[in-house]
């Protein structure tokens, strides 16, 4: 066979069903450092067969992104696509772009890869979480119990692939070859995906807060290690069969964790100075050392990855990793690592699936092949009494495979310990296992989510003598102390407590820590007491510490939610769900952008879209533009500007708080209200009445407002005024006459489903929309530049008109009335 000028033949021995390649060339010795030109024959042919890897890879990694599916499916998909059960088979496709003699850069370049990708995989793996995680003892139990059991069946069943259900016997001389194959096969069945993929299944299903999902994940990392260890131990017993070369490797690996590890971390600690960012020479550095690891175990009889994959291991989590990470994970995981992936497809050849093999042995090996793992993890689910559905959700997740499945048999194939078909059959079963779990996945926690939702008002949680159970969303600490300072102003008492579950909001990256996301403390509950001591803030910094020490009668508990941005939402609506969240507290940062007086309301807004606040384009408003759609309970906004929180004993905190009508105006009365009970409060109740025939006054509105003047005529510290207003100017000039009164606080609601006469047009442009008209108004006003901001919301699902039912009517106005009760108001 001729191509690109190269003479070669193909020898396929029919024993073992190999393919050789023996390439017809003269080579001479001579000084010159390569014997061919490769810029003019090899270079352009890599560079060719690489875009059009890449650009096959991207498509179909967008297609089954819809789906739910696990990157893997996709990577492995292309291979296939490629390789010579698809395109290969196309002879001008074949002999043009991937002949036999340009496959050897390809494979040189992809091998290389592989070594740093597992060196980064290893980087991610952190085992504090192991060492004090909450759910240790079961994801231990799952871990072992899925590679234990998992290993002889494995094996059994290339045995039965093998021999054709007992119909075919085996050669003697291939014996020692057989059970070297069959061991590889119990290896890969009990393997499982790498922690990182799992953490991104849970992420874009919304499960990684869980108890099931943090089982997982936790049990995910330990199986990583595990099937590491022995794939290590069983490639060196198998290739140098010697006690001696066992015992250097597992000297080697002892080596790593209590020599290398402390050494590390003290050149860490020395090199690196702290937190200071390491230098790009310094990561480079490093990146050498992966080589010269992977070197030293491929010379010990482990595999070059191995070396790699415990060198990450050991790394000290921190500056060091977060600066290698940031350098070298994008461009080895994304753009380099397909090249693998189209190694593992030119290995693939789907005609001999079923060769000399009946079909029907095919179909059964790898139909029990899916369902050993699947089995015995749902076996532990039950013997731990989990529900059914959890525990299918937790053996499907622990079935799922990634990339180390794959470099198993690619290193037995290399080794010709598995013939084309044993490895087509458990390279078919894997690919599987895999692209059925995201689907599956998600109709489970659909079903799981459907009719779970229970929509709850703030107001039954601002009577005297019921908790108010709040979400605070917290992207710095800023957020935490202005928050915290908010629910200190909210009169917490004995009573009525404030129950505080304080959530951190991560972005989710391609490369999540373990520390990360693995709850290291007992899952959350509004019961238990801040004082306990949480690691979170030693390991991410200190965002959340100011919730540690707070008074009696504000509990808070702390989370971390790890998602992308844009799906974020999600997570908080689940946990506000789980947890009867009545309030959701979310920061907005917004600074005036003009005066507001004489200026037309086209005008107006124009300048406000032109000169809007740099923070306001942060996409961690993506989050709160989602909530102010989905939220399943009040959803209260606070664009803080310096809010004291009543904690200047000196002076009292002046609250005002305008009143138009609707859902979200009795939400924010209600707060407001429970505000007043705070003694150095004081509390003025403006209602905005518009000298508009278009504008209705609802009837429960009048009767609330009616409830609350009664309540507190006789209270000194709360007053009552009624404005009359007729268009947006006149509107604009009464908001500044009351912003120089000097408020430390205006309470508002959002007025969505409401047709107000604030704005001129029906559909005005507003800079911040989340807030709503009067909110996007004040918050522009130069006379509220030192006044904080809080605006209300009532449920999502109330977004186009009030939508209450007759009951709901009753209970919000009888809500009002039981406020205060017998109850002493202040």
């Amino acid at each position: 066979m001729n191509s690109s000028n190269v003479i070669y033949s193909i020898l396929t021995n029919p024993r073992d069903k190999t393919t050789q390649v023996c390439f017809d060339r003269t080579t001479s010795h001579g000084s010159a450092l390569w014997i061919e030109n490769s810029l003019e024959t090899t270079l352009p042919a890599f560079v060719l067969q690489f875009a059009l890897i890449l650009a096959v890879n991207r498509i179909f990694l967008f297609l089954f992104e819809s789906c739910n599916i696990p990157r893997i499916v996709p990577n492995i998909f292309t291979g296939f696509l490629l390789g010579p059960s698809a395109l290969g088979k196309w002879k001008d496709f074949f002999t043009t772009i991937f002949p036999y003699n340009n496959m050897l850069p390809l494979e040189t370049v992809g091998a290389l890869t592989l070594i740093y990708y597992v060196f980064l995989v290893g980087l991610e793996m952190d085992l504090k979480p192991i060492k004090r995680g909450y759910y240790n003892k079961k994801a231990m139990v799952v871990a072992i119990v899925g590679i234990v059991f998992t290993l002889p069946i494995g094996a059994g069943l290339y045995y039965l692939l093998v021999t054709d259900m007992g119909q075919k016997s085996l050669s003697h001389s291939d014996s020692d070859k057989h059970v070297r194959g069959a061991i590889f096969w119990g290896i890969t069945l009990s393997c499982s995906s790498e922690f990182p993929e799992v953490a991104k299944i849970l992420s874009d299903l919304k499960l990684l807060l869980t108890e099931n999902g943090q089982l997982a994940l936790t049990s995910s990392l330990i199986n990583d290690l595990f099937s590491w260890t022995l794939l290590l131990l069983v490639l060196t017993q198998l290739y140098y069969a010697s006690f001696l070369s066992l015992f250097v490797i597992l000297l080697l690996v002892l080596a790593c964790f209590y020599v290398i590890h402390p050494f590390a971390k003290w050149l860490v600690k020395k090199v690196g100075n702290g937190d200071r960012e390491f230098t790009e020479s310094q990561v480079v550095c490093l990146l050498h050392v992966v080589l010269v690891i992977g070197l030293i175990s491929d010379g010990l009889a482990a595999h070059s990855i191995t070396g790699a994959f415990f060198l990450g291991v050991i790394i000290p989590k921190g500056a060091l990793n977060n600066a290698v990470q940031d350098k070298a994970f994008d461009f080895v995981s994304e753009f380099m690592m397909p090249l693998f992936f189209l190694i593992i497809g030119e290995r693939t050849n789907i005609q001999d699936l079923a060769l000399d093999t009946h079909w029907i042995t095919v179909v059964i090996v790898i139909v029990l092949a899916f369902m050993v793992k699947l089995v015995c993890v749902f076996a532990v689910s039950w013997i731990y009494q989990m529900p059914v559905i959890e525990g299918l959700s937790l053996a499907l997740l622990m079935n799922t495979k990634g990339t180390m499945p794959l470099i198993i048999l690619y290193t037995a194939m290399d080794r010709l310990e598995l013939e084309s078909q044993s490895f087509v059959v458990m390279l078919l079963a894997c690919w599987l296992m895999t692209a059925i779990a995201g689907p599956v996945l998600v109709m489970i926690t659909n079903s799981l989510t459907n009719g779970k939702a229970i929509r709850k008002s703030m107001q039954h949680g601002t009577k005297p003598d019921s908790p108010l159970r709040v979400l605070a969303c917290i992207h710095s600490k800023h957020d935490a102390e202005a928050i915290i300072d908010l629910l200190k102003a909210s009169s917490p008492s004995v009573r009525s407590p404030i129950q505080v579950l304080a959530v951190e909001l991560i972005k989710m990256t391609n490369r999540p820590t373990s520390s990360l996301i693995i709850r290291d403390a007992p899952k959350p509950s509004f019961h238990s007491n801040s004082s306990k001591v949480d690691t979170l803030k030693r390991d991410n910094g200190d965002n959340l510490g100011s919730f540690d020490n707070l008074s009696q009668a504000i509990f808070a508990d702390k989370l971390r939610v790890v998602s992308h941005y844009n799906t974020m939402h999600k997570d908080i609506v689940n946990l506000c769900t789980d947890k009867h969240v009545n309030l959701i507290v979310a920061t907005l940062n917004k600074q005036p952008t003009y005066d507001g007086l004489g200026a037309g309301t086209a005008t107006a807004r124009a300048v406000n879209i032109i000169n809007r606040d740099q923070a306001s384009k942060d996409e961690k408003k993506v989050v709160l533009e989602n909530l102010v759609k989905e939220a399943p309970c009040c959803l209260a906004i606070f664009v803080d500007r310096e809010f004291s929180g009543g904690q200047q004993h000196s002076k009292e905190m002046r609250i005002a708080m305008f009143y138009i009508g609707g859902a979200d105006d009795r939400e924010a009365l209600s707060y407001a209200w429970r505000m007043s009970r705070n003694m150095e409060v004081q509390l003025t109740v403006v209602r905005l009445v518009w000298d508009n025939p278009e504008d209705r006054f609802d009837e429960r509105d009048r009767e609330y407002l009616k409830v609350f003047v009664h309540q507190t005529i006789d209270t000194p510290t709360v007053r009552y005024l009624e404005k009359v207003v007729k268009d947006e100017k006149e509107t604009v000039r009464l908001l500044n006459r009351i912003g120089n009164k000097g408020f430390d606080l205006y309470i508002i609601g959002r007025g969505h489903g409401m047709k107000m006469s604030l704005a001129q047009t029906v559909d005005p442009v507003l800079d911040e929309p989340v807030l709503g008209p009067l909110g996007d108004t004040l918050s522009d006003l130069n006379s509220a530049a030192n006044t904080s901001i809080l605006i209300f919301q009532r449920e999502a699902e109330l977004q186009h008109g009030d939508g209450l039912g007759k009951h709901e009517r009753n209970a919000s106005v009888a809500s009002a009335h039981s406020f205060y009760g017998d109850a002493d108001p202040q």
